[in-house]
């Protein structure tokens, strides 16, 4: 791995500084100013590695993202059951995620401006996400392929609905868990 220079140290400290304002503030009541006072940088400066604020947004959430994506595959690649595996997985890839956001005032907020501003990195960071579960389910167990895909569908698409209702973030963890248990059972036949 390469050494950042001074000016990757200096975007990935203003972006990592814009995240807590962000979450703390929402999308519409973040200004550039709070953000360049939170990166400890004046206004002016902060507009020659930023466009926006929208453009901060989007690179301050594919941070997020990306190091949610990475340990989520990490804890694929980890000691332990599959199902453990699994659990860790969704974990790090869903439930951190939810468990943030479900703290946050601004929630629906963040959510409509990563839509709005950042779909294109979501987007690819979750079908990195999928290309790893399917690569470690596939390279873990000898089921059928049917099953193979069926067990990652079951993984992919079961956190939505686990979330319908809004849970509190201990009881979706525990979905999760479940849900990686009875993946890891369909895997195991």
């Amino acid at each position: 791995m390469e050494a950042m220079t001074d000016r990757e140290q200096r975007v990935d400290q203003i972006r990592r500084a814009a995240i807590p304002v962000f979450a703390s503030q929402g999308f519409k009541r973040t200004s550039m100013a709070d953000l360049a006072e939170a990166a400890g940088v004046s206004r002016p400066a902060l507009y020659q590695y930023f466009d926006n604020r929208a453009d901060l947004f989007r690179e301050a959430l594919q941070i997020i993202l990306v190091e949610a994506t990475d340990a989520a595959l990490a804890a694929l690649g980890g000691d332990g059951l599959v199902a453990e595996r699994i659990d860790g997985y969704l974990q790090r890839l869903v439930a951190d995620g939810y468990e943030t956001l479900y703290g946050m005032a601004f929630a629906t907020e963040f959510l409509e401006a990563k839509h709005e501003f950042a779909a294109d990195v979501s987007d690819a960071e979750l079908e990195r996400g999928r290309d790893g579960l399917r690569a470690f389910i596939a390279n873990q167990t000898q089921a059928s392929p049917a099953t193979r895909k069926a067990a990652a569908e079951l993984v992919l698409l079961s956190p939505a609905g686990l979330k319908a209702d809004w849970p509190q973030p201990e009881v979706y963890r525990k979905r999760l868990t479940t849900l990686a248990t009875a993946a890891a059972l369909l895997l195991d036949t």
